[in-house]
């Protein structure tokens, strides 16, 4: 029988504790050892908040002495984090911790010898600054982001440079703090990050509780809020045990907007610094958007619409884009959700795949007969299923690492989350039965969503739920699945996808720099990057792009793989392509 991730991991114990809670960002521990020395910094500083601030949010301006790691260093993010014994010890100082702990380590193969570059076997700079936080909010949208810049003390206001980055998935506002920070800051560099409007504000229903600009969990009456749900029960009752999302339950289709988010937080944090250190024209601001995966897809639309030619280039890694004419992450991953675990099936094919394991093996043949049973395959057996597999697009690199994928049950948390946000459900409607239940979490979980969450429940202490398990005893997933497969073909969903579909032009001649891995199973190349690339150079783009061979899209994957085996990170390919677009920026 096919069983829930939580069994599987037990059974699978390297591919579930170690990385589980590194690709989806659930139960990370906290790093209580080397304490930074934090001050807040000079009055005149915070007395001098940019004029855009149009939506009277508040600022929250402090200096840290490592705006790199949080003081953790390469050993520290290394090493396991103790959880502190309550929730009362949870500070925004651990939060901070935590928060980096658990970017590092859910976006980088932290643990080997390249994974992190030259800094795997030196060091992590340290590099001491201010961080301004703050919530955002598009014009007419009454729907927050957050947005956090990072200033160095080495910055040159005459020489100024800012990189825009905007978060990984739907992580929290420090989900692209391991792609830019180490490369950028030393530069002396600013940073503005940005969840998109996504993130992890997660609002719990049992406790009324939601998370305040510093990352606290804090009553709705208290506090003002990173994330409502907008239309609240008149009973609170009537939450339950509901966990409540900024991306699943926005009811706005949060993805259209990853572009104007992060152009926002661009302008933002170009008003700042001007303001600040009294930059003109003359200056001449540097501005590199760079995003990694769904952040990848915000940098490229955030280029679409920049009307005012403040981005100067695009570094753009694994993104999730869909070209025009394109298949979109959710017509391709609910295929692979139902049709890859009976794929596995097929001896010669699952024995190529790096985490295939009897258990998903064993299940093939259940899942076969359900997609016959249905009509969806014209036989109950792997090669129909490869057959469908094949015609929908996937070719044998994306298919590599979709073992990794199926065990995680990442194609079924991909499809629940973003059904609902193209769907424009609350939290009580998610399509299909789905909805996310934190009635086991305890008071510390739920004080380190902010920083350890992903984004994409489930989390800790987060179970995604699904009435229909029932009614497939065999194959529990399956029904559900099958609904979302359904689903496709609904006016309201396709009107979302339209809404997220990429232009492949943009109104002025930027570099972009886009790096792909050839293995990617999540959001594979033949999908993304490939058609992507050839449609905006028939555009007469300016477009370079590199494909990594042995790359996929989880670097934390390589912790727990042999290095004999080939497999080689992404993220320094990232700072490859940054460093070009520096070059390149710097002699013109």
């Amino acid at each position: 029988m096919f069983q829930p991730t939580s069994s599987r991991a037990q059974q699978a114990p390297l591919l579930g504790r170690l990385i589980i809670g590194l690709t989806l960002g659930l139960s990370f521990s906290i790093i209580t050892g080397c304490a930074s020395t934090e001050r807040q910094f000079d009055n005149d500083f915070e007395a001098a908040p940019p004029r855009i601030q149009e939506n009277h949010s508040p600022l929250h301006v402090q200096h840290y002495d490592d705006l790199v790691s949080a003081g953790l260093g390469i050993d520290g993010l290394r090493a396991p984090a103790p959880i502190p014994a309550s929730a009362e010890l949870v500070t925004p100082e651990l939060l901070r911790k935590v928060a980096f702990h658990a970017q590092y380590n859910g976006l980088s193969a932290i643990s080997t010898a390249t994974g992190l570059g030259d800094f795997s076997t030196t060091a992590l700079p340290v590099i001491a600054g201010i961080e301004v936080s703050t919530w955002r909010k598009l014009n007419d949208i009454d729907h927050q982001a957050r947005a956090l810049l990072q200033i160095p003390d080495g910055f040159n206001p005459d020489e100024p440079c800012l990189i825009v980055a905007p978060a990984s998935g739907s992580r929290g506002v420090y989900g692209a703090v391991p792609l830019v920070a180490p490369w950028g800051l030393p530069k002396g560099c600013a940073i503005v990050y940005s969840d998109k409007g996504a993130g992890t504000d997660y609002f719990d229903g049992a406790s009324q509780t939601g998370v305040d600009l510093m990352g606290q969990r804090r009553h709705k009456d208290e506090a003002r809020l990173g994330f409502l749900p907008p239309h609240p029960p008149k009973d609170s009752s009537d939450y339950g045990q509901a966990l409540i999302t900024a991306h699943a339950h926005s009811q706005m289709n949060v993805e259209a907007y990853w572009g104007a988010y992060t152009l926002d937080a661009a302008q933002w944090a170009e008003h700042y610094l001007t303001e600040r250190y009294d930059l003109t024209e003359a200056a001449n601001l540097k501005v590199i958007a760079a995003g990694l995966s769904n952040g990848g897809q915000a940098v490229l639309r955030a280029l679409e619409s920049d009307q005012s030619k403040l981005l100067d280039a695009v570094v753009s890694i694994m993104p999730n884009i869909t070209p025009p004419q394109g298949r979109h992450l959710y017509d391709y991953a609910i295929v692979a959700a139902l049709a890859q675990p009976c794929a596995f099936g097929d001896a010669g094919f699952a024995s190529t795949l790096p985490f295939a394991n009897p258990l998903l093996i064993g299940f093939a043949s259940i899942r076969c007969q359900s997609l016959y049973g249905a009509g969806l395959i014209d036989s109950p057996s792997p090669e129909a299923a490869l057959d469908w597999l094949t015609a929908t697009g996937f070719d044998a690199d994306s298919l590599t690492f979709s073992a990794s994928i199926v065990a995680l049950d990442l194609w079924r948390i991909i499809l629940a989350n973003y059904a609902s946000a193209y769907m424009k459900t609350g939290f009580h409607e998610m399509p299909c039965g789905y909805g996310f239940d934190a009635s086991n979490a305890t008071d510390l979980e739920k004080q380190l969503w902010w920083a350890n969450g992903s984004g994409s429940p489930p989390n800790a202490g987060i179970t995604l739920t699904d009435t229909q398990m029932a009614s497939s005893p065999q194959d529990p997933h399956f029904a559900g699945l099958h609904c979302l497969y359904a689903l496709r073909d609904d006016p309201a969903l396709q009107a979302s996808l339209n809404m997220i579909t990429a232009k492949a032009k943009w109104p002025h001649p930027v570099p972009v720099y886009i790096t792909h891995g050839q293995v990617d199973a999540l959001i594979p190349a033949t999908f993304s990057s490939r058609p992507y690339v050839a449609q905006a150079k028939a555009a007469g783009m300016m477009v370079s792009y590199e494909e990594i061979e042995g790359a996929q899209h989880f670097d934390a994957f390589l912790n727990v793989l042999p290095a004999e085996q080939g497999w080689v990170p992404i993220l320094p390919a990232g700072w490859q392509a940054l460093d070009q677009a520096w070059s390149d920026l710097q002699s013109n």
